[in-house]
């Protein structure tokens, strides 16, 4: 059985970015639900506007047909649904995020230091004594943290 090397410093702690249940990173989510969601509203807007031009100029028109009416009118409909579903998704992708967002910080999750005396403080793990002056240093720092020699 080897013993450890007294030089021995494992890696250091790599914050990774937030990251929802099926992959997606929450500012992908974020971006996705607001072009989703911009773009269900402009749809939700065409329609309108195409139901106003189409549906009421169809039928004020000299040449009315029941037919014409009736293309734009469901065309208009369809916009609306598609457009309604499109912003939808786009809420709830939002929403999700924000809730994802509030959970990881109520929880505390990805609460890690920044510095290693922010993860020192944090962490009770394995220390290394320092040979220089002897400060118990977190085992994943390289320097001390008192005399900043190699640990």
């Amino acid at each position: 059985m080897v013993a450890p090397s007294p030089y021995y410093a494992a890696s250091p702690v790599r914050r990774t970015a937030s990251s929802l249940p099926f992959g997606w990173g929450a500012v992908t989510v974020v971006l996705v639900g607001a072009a989703l969601l911009i773009v269900g509203i402009l749809l939700i807007l065409y329609g309108f506007l195409n139901f106003l031009t189409g549906t009421i100029g169809a039928a004020t028109s000299s040449s009315f047909s029941v037919m014409g009416f009736f293309q734009s009118f469901f065309g208009a409909i369809m916009l609306f649904v598609i457009g309604g579903v499109l912003a939808g998704v786009g809420g709830w992708l939002i929403r999700l995020w924000w809730i994802f967002l509030l959970v990881g910080v109520v929880t505390g999750a990805g609460n890690v230091g920044n510095t290693a005396r922010e993860r020192a403080e944090r962490t009770s793990d394995v220390r290394v004594r320092c040979r220089n002056c002897g400060c118990l240093n977190p085992e994943f720092v390289q320097f001390c943290m008192a005399c900043q020699k190699p640990v």
